[in-house]
Formats: C-alpha cells, sequence, structure tokens
C-alpha cells in the first residue's frame, strides 16, 4: 500500500493549461505515492479538468477542486499597482482553517509554473520536530529578501516545496491571525506576500532542508546572481524547478529569455493536450509585445521630440521676457518665431525625405 502524499496547487481558468506540466511530472515522479492532489480555485468545474483527472486515473492519484472566494478575499489582500498576482495565488492564508479537509493534517506545495524532476516522498515524511513548516534554506534568497526579514525578525520561507505541518497551525492560530500578520507585513512592504507573512508568523519554528536539493528557481535575476554553471548543477540535485517571474511575466510559455530549466519544461508540455496552445499562444505574447514597442516608437518621433523641444524653449525664453524684461511684444515674438521654425523644420525634412526617395 502507498503511502498517501497531500499536495497543494492554486490555479485557474486562466492559466490552468500551463499547470499540466507541474501535474504530470508530479505524478509521474512520485508513483510511490499515492497523491491527493488540492487544487484550489476560484473558477475551475471538474468538467475543465478531464485531461488532468485521466492522469490521475493513470498514475493511481487523486485530484480535489477547493473552491476559494477571491471576492471576499479580496477585502483582506492588497497588491501594490504593478504586482501581477492574482488574489487567488493567496489562498494559502485560508488552507489550514477554511479549505482543507479535517483529515488533512500535512500538506506539501507546489505552484502551476514549475516542474518537479524528483521524489518528494523524503521531504514529504521529514518529521516537524515541533515546526510550523518545513521549507528549501535561505541560501537562494535574494539579499534585500533576507534583510527585510531581519529587520522585521521573521525568518526566510521559500512558498515552493514547502510543507506545513497543519494540525499544528490549526491549534496554535487562527485565520485572524494569519491576516494581522499580513496586515503588519503590508505596513512594511506595501503589499500581501505569503512568504513574507508566514515567515513572520512561524518565525522560530521554521525547518530548513538545502535549498539546493530542494527547489532551484530559474529567472532573470537569479542567473545573474547565482550564475548558470551553479543553477544546472542544482537541476541535477533539486526536486523541482520553480520558474518564478517579475513584471516581465516570463515563463516556459512567454520565454522573454532563455533559462536552461526551460528545456526541461518543454519536454512535458509536448506531450501535453494542450501543446498547440502552448505554442499559438506564444504567438500572442510576442504579438502584444510588438504592439506595444511600435505603441511606443510612435511617442519616440522626430516630430514628437522636436515639438517638446520647441515648446521647452519657447515656455522658457516667454517666461525670461515676462520677468526680467517684462515685454509683451517680445514675449509675443517669440512665440511667433517659435510657431515659425517649427513649420520651416517640418517642411525642411519632408524636402529632404523627398529628395532621397528621388535619388534611390
Amino acid at each position: 500500500m502507498r503511502a498517501r502524499m497531500n499536495v497543494y496547487l492554486t490555479t485557474g481558468r486562466k492559466n490552468y493549461k500551463y499547470a499540466y506540466v507541474a501535474i504530470k511530472s508530479l505524478f509521474e515522479r512520485n508513483q510511490n505515492s499515492e497523491i491527493y492532489l488540492y487544487i484550489v480555485s476560484e473558477d475551475l468545474e471538474e468538467s475543465d479538468l478531464s485531461h488532468e483527472n485521466e492522469l490521475a486515473r493513470h498514475y493511481g492519484h487523486h485530484i480535489i477542486i477547493l473552491r476559494f472566494d477571491e471576492e471576499a478575499a479580496g477585502r483582506h489582500i492588497k497588491f501594490g499597482p504593478n504586482d501581477h498576482w492574482a488574489v487567488g495565488a493567496m489562498s494559502s492564508y485560508w488552507m489550514f482553517h477554511e479549505l482543507l479537509p479535517e483529515e488533512v493534517d500535512r500538506i506539501i506545495v507546489i505552484e502551476s509554473d514549475t516542474v518537479i524532476v524528483g521524489d518528494l516522498s523524503e521531504i514529504y515524511a521529514t518529521d516537524f520536530e515541533g515546526a510550523y513548516a518545513i521549507c528549501p534554506g535561505p541560501e537562494h534568497k535574494p539579499k534585500n529578501h533576507r534583510d527585510f526579514m531581519d529587520k522585521m525578525g521573521g525568518e526566510c520561507l521559500t512558498f515552493v516545496l514547502s510543507m506545513y505541518n497543519v494540525e499544528k497551525i490549526r491549534k496554535d492560530f487562527t485565520l485572524e491571525d494569519i491576516l494581522n500578520t499580513d496586515a503588519a507585513i503590508r505596513k512594511q512592504a506595501g503589499n500581501s506576500m505569503m512568504e513574507l507573512t508566514f515567515g513572520l508568523l512561524f518565525a522560530g519554528k521554521i525547518k530548513y532542508i538545502p535549498a539546493r536539493t530542494a527547489c532551484i528557481d530559474e529567472n532573470e535575476r537569479y542567473m545573474e546572481e547565482l550564475g548558470y554553471d551553479y543553477v544546472a548543477e542544482c537541476e541535477k540535485t533539486a526536486k523541482i524547478i520553480h520558474f518564478s517571474s517579475y513584471g516581465d511575466y516570463s515563463k516556459p510559455w512567454n520565454p522573454v529569455f532563455l533559462v536552461p530549466g526551460y528545456s526541461v519544461w518543454w519536454k512535458y508540455a509536448v506531450d501535453s493536450p494542450y501543446y498547440k496552445e502552448y505554442i499559438e499562444r506564444q504567438w500572442q505574447f510576442y504579438n502584444n509585445t510588438r504592439k506595444k514597442q511600435q505603441e511606443i516608437a510612435k511617442n519616440i518621433t522626430y516630430k514628437n521630440i522636436l515639438l517638446c523641444m520647441v515648446l521647452f524653449m519657447t515656455v522658457i525664453l516667454m517666461v525670461l521676457c515676462l520677468i526680467v524684461r517684462s515685454d509683451l511684444t517680445g514675449c509675443l515674438t517669440v512665440l511667433g518665431t517659435a510657431v515659425l521654425s517649427l513649420g520651416l523644420s517640418f517642411m525642411f525634412r519632408r524636402i529632404t525625405i523627398a529628395i532621397g526617395k528621388a535619388g534611390r
């Protein structure tokens, strides 16, 4: 009889097709366990997950959808104007007291933008020894993250591949305790962040496992700080590769730049029933990016730059005429000269363009 493994993943209709890679790699790499995958969503239905449930039956695992109320949660969760996370990503705040069934006493967290490359059973069976959470150590965390947690009196917590002592957390904390801690984080950081909230709430009772053998994040920042060689070596020992991103929202299916783990993700993606959609979606990403570039280009044209320069110089000269000389006539002369100069500049440019075309 296989040992049970409870796994937590958050996704929704907007991006659940990309989670197929995380789900398939989880099931394939953990066949010695019987996985109960709790997918937390605000809008997914059983009919949406026909391919995923087929995978679960094939490997002898289970998928359970837990409903998450984004509207209700939105009254507590706050993001900055430039953050790209959905409120549903913060569902872990409600995980212990409202979402998970009573029989779940521990659970391990993965995310939809990951690929599982190792067996998680050893980590799942780790003794909490009184800790509230077990997670990869802070070795890979950016310095500003570590410094912030030191300032707040907390500890670094890595959410991906973190495991929670659900029974102990339910006993020692209420949902209000979690939300109050989030409020304290928001006061300092400006927005809600699960890693910071749990790092503060569980301070002193977080058990670390070596990050190098647990989880490696791959994005532009980590590639710069850790280096290609280190990241490539971590792929040989880590259990999971996480493709976290920043404002550019770079992912394997939106390759703004390349990192080593993208090739691992695409090995699973090729066999996905959504493979064609992954490819077509890349074209949409590219076209949207190109449109934004074209819009920017329109605003950085010869005419706009020249117009801004002339307006700026005209305003300065007019102000000088009025303040220094109190000369209204001179002020109007400056304005007229500016308009004439601008008109002549446009005309001269058109003439030179026409001459250039005629000489081809």
